[in-house]
């Protein structure tokens, strides 16, 4: 096994198992909502420190083409480490001091990898992560009292569409990186990963935003016709490049995001209309 995806595997089983144990302690679904939440969050973060302005570099050694295998850390960082540590905090009701005991631990972790050489700041600084952390893990606890209030309905909408976009980007990486089945593109560029993961989080907003929409409505089937369009207008406009693939096999993608979506729907109870309020609880 190469050393360098030692400490990666070390922090997904680590962080697996802290997930688990929340789980089981709070027996309820709040949890996965603030987890989809929580990694919308940290991919919006992402997405401009990383995917565009290029701050900082993972080196798990996982995948073959640096671009993806710098990808696959971001999403052991931003899809499990931070997200599984801001709803741990949260749902254990977790101080001002443990918050700040978390950014120190992957403050160090951070130095810790840079040292191994897994991981590379480029203009990012670890400070910036000392200072973000804490933010970050009050927006997750603030967030989790938002999401009981009726009155704060806005954030059902945010949860609901961040889980979504979640599942809309970890597919992408899933079908390009190990599948090699389509990517987005404009163009010849040589830098097509780049591109690829510049293009597919505004593919995937677009796509849940319209998923927001018709799960709310409860309008799958329009729903699913203009979650095709957009698919054949990005096939049109010579946005994707496929391999072996065709634009009709996102529609059992797209099936399967408005089935997640309707099933997170139901754990919002004040975004589910009057009627259905009333047929849940016969």
């Amino acid at each position: 096994m190469k050393k360098n995806r030692i400490p990666y595997l070390v922090l997904i089983i680590v962080h697996l198992a802290l997930f688990v144990v929340t789980l089981i302690k709070k027996k309820d679904k709040k949890p996965l909502l603030l987890y989809f939440a929580s990694i919308g969050m940290a991919y919006v973060f992402e997405y401009v420190v990383l995917n565009i302005f290029r701050g900082y570099r993972y080196y798990p050694k996982i995948l073959k083409r640096k671009r993806l295998d710098s990808v696959f850390g971001a999403i052991v960082s931003q899809a499990l480490t931070v997200p599984v540590s801001a709803i741990f905090i949260t749902c254990f009701q977790l101080g001002w001091g443990w918050k700040i005991i978390f950014a120190l631990l992957y403050t160090g972790i951070e130095q810790l990898f840079i040292h191994l050489k897994v991981f590379k700041n480029r203009w990012w600084k670890t400070m910036y992560t000392l200072v973000c952390l804490p933010f970050y893990f009050w927006i997750v606890s603030k967030w989790s009292v938002y999401l009981d209030q009726k009155p704060r309905k806005w954030i059902g909408y945010l949860t609901l569409f961040f889980t979504f976009w979640v599942n809309y980007l970890n597919t992408n990486f899933v079908l390009v990186a190990i599948f090699k089945r389509f990517i987005f593109k404009k163009g010849w560029s040589i830098h097509k990963y780049y591109v690829n993961f510049i293009i597919a989080p505004i593919y995937g907003f677009i796509q849940s935003i319209i998923g927001l929409i018709v799960t709310l409505k409860g309008k799958k089937i329009i729903g699913l016709g203009f979650l095709h369009l957009v698919d054949q207008l990005c096939y049109r406009f010579k946005l994707i490049k496929m391999k072996k693939w065709s634009v009709y096999g996102f529609l059992p993608i797209h099936i399967v995001m408005l089935q997640i979506g309707d099933m997170f729907k139901q754990q919002i109870p004040h975004l589910m209309s009057k009627r259905e309020g009333e047929e849940g609880s016969r």
